[in-house]
């Protein structure tokens, strides 16, 4: 590997790290005091993609698991956007500024349109298998909120209202969230 390459890999590399440090804005909204990281709610997103997929064939799981990890790969440049702002700048300014942070994160990368196809599929929706990251990654919010509310953290209804809304297309998902939201402690 030569020196441009690996400092291709090391800016990229430093910019996955402070993805370990960037608390999910929706929780520090609500008053949470050690929010989970935006690298944690990936790391979530993928553990579970790896074992709802385990058993279903259909699933190309390959493809399943870099999405999960992509899917918020564009917050290290951007932030994590709460609902809140998205609602404000509109979901195509969102997309946009994410589609050039991708660009800007990969574009130098060897392989790195990979990356930013894997993360347009996703944005887009544009497979089953984009779908079921999307899925994922309310269900797995779900399962933190459940867990803050299990730890005594209180005003995250919002985030159970529509719990189940667009997991039509996976029903087992849909079971899950419901199973979910009758364990919460309120």
């Amino acid at each position: 590997m030569d020196d441009q390459t690996a400092a291709t890999y090391a800016r990229l590399a430093e910019r996955i790290v402070s993805l370990k440090m960037l608390p999910r804005t929706g929780w520090l909204q609500r008053g949470i005091p050690a929010a989970e990281s935006v690298a944690e709610h990936s790391f979530g997103i993928a553990a579970l993609a790896l074992v709802l997929t385990a058993a279903d064939a259909s699933f190309n799981r390959e493809r399943v698991l870099a999405m999960a990890v992509v899917h918020d790969l564009a917050e290290a440049l951007l932030g994590d956007l709460p609902l809140s702002a998205r609602r404000l700048i509109g979901e195509s300014a969102k997309r946009d500024a994410e589609r050039r942070a991708m660009a800007e994160l990969c574009a130098a990368l060897p392989g790195g349109d990979h990356l930013i196809l894997l993360w347009e599929e996703y944005a887009a929706g544009a497979t089953r298998e984009a779908r079921f990251v999307k899925a994922l990654d309310r269900v797995e919010t779900l399962v933190q909120a459940l867990a803050y509310e299990r730890a005594g953290n209180r005003s995250l209804d919002e985030f159970w209202m529509n719990a189940s809304e667009g997991l039509t297309e996976f029903p087992h998902l849909a079971a899950f969230v419901a199973w979910l939201a009758a364990q919460r402690p309120i």
